[in-house]
C-alpha cells in the first residue's frame, strides 16, 4: 500500500475511534446517502439517480447491491459518469456475504486508495445489505473490532439495519480475514506447515456447520 493509503487507513482509525453521532436525523434522510467516512458514503438505491449529489459529493465509483427481482426491474443510473460494481445479493439471513467481501474491499481500495476517488455503496434501502458490507470493509481495512465499527456506522445512519444473519457473519468475519492475513504474510515454504489434516470424523463437523457460511 502506498504512503497516502496508510494514511488514510489511520485517519478512519482516528475517527471511528472519536465515533461523533451526528447532531439530529431525519426520517427523509434514509432516501439520502450519508458520508460515513471521508470518501466512503452509504445509502439507498435512489440516491444513485441524483446526478447532482453524486457529482458533488465527489462519486466516482458506485457499488450497487440488487437481488435478481430487483435486477429486472432496476437500472444503473449515469454508468458513463461512474465505475459500478454490481453484486447479486438477496436480503436474506441464508445469503453468503463473507464470500463477497474481497470482491468488495479490492473495488474500494481501487478507488480510494489508488485513484483518490469516493465510493457509494447501495442496495435498495441502504438500511440491511450496503450497511453490512461498509461495516465489513472498515473492519478489515482498519483491523478494528465489529462492535466498535457497528456502533460508528450506525451513528452515521441512524436507519441501518442488517439482518441477524449478516450480523453473525460480521461478527465471524473478523477472525477470519485475520486468519488469512496471518497465512499470506507467512513464506510460501511455511504456508502448508499449517494446515492440519483432515480427521475422519470432517464430514460430520461439516454438517454442524450453518448453511450460510458454505
Amino acid at each position: 500500500m502506498n504512503f497516502g493509503g496508510a494514511h488514510k487507513l489511520d485517519q478512519y482509525r482516528q475517527i471511528i475511534s472519536q465515533n461523533v453521532a451526528m447532531l439530529e436525523w431525519r426520517y427523509e434522510q434514509r432516501r439520502e446517502m450519508q458520508e460515513i467516512l471521508p470518501n466512503i458514503f452509504l445509502g439507498p438505491y435512489s440516491a444513485t439517480k441524483n446526478l447532482e449529489a453524486l457529482t458533488k459529493a465527489g462519486i466516482t465509483h458506485i457499488i450497487t447491491l440488487w437481488d435478481v427481482s430487483e435486477a429486472r426491474i432496476l437500472k444503473v443510473h449515469h454508468p458513463d459518469r461512474f465505475k459500478y460494481l454490481q453484486l447479486e445479493i438477496s436480503d436474506a439471513a441464508t445469503q453468503n456475504l463473507i464470500t463477497l467481501f474481497p470482491a468488495v474491499k479490492q473495488f474500494i481500495d481501487q478507488a480510494i486508495l489508488h485513484e483518490n476517488g469516493s465510493v457509494l455503496v447501495n442496495c435498495m434501502s441502504g438500511i440491511s445489505r450496503s450497511p453490512a458490507f461498509v461495516v465489513a470493509y472498515l473492519m478489515e481495512a482498519t483491523g478494528m473490532e465489529y462492535e466498535v465499527v457497528y456502533r460508528y456506522v450506525q451513528n452515521k445512519r441512524f436507519c441501518m439495519n442488517p439482518n441477524p444473519g449478516f450480523r453473525h457473519q460480521l461478527e465471524e468475519y473478523g477472525p477470519i480475514y485475520t486468519a488469512i492475513q496471518a497465512v499470506g504474510s507467512q513464506p510460501q515454504e511455511h504456508r502448508t506447515s499449517i494446515r492440519r489434516s483432515a480427521p475422519e470424523d470432517d464430514d460430520e463437523e461439516e454438517e454442524r456447520v450453518a448453511p450460510h457460511f458454505r
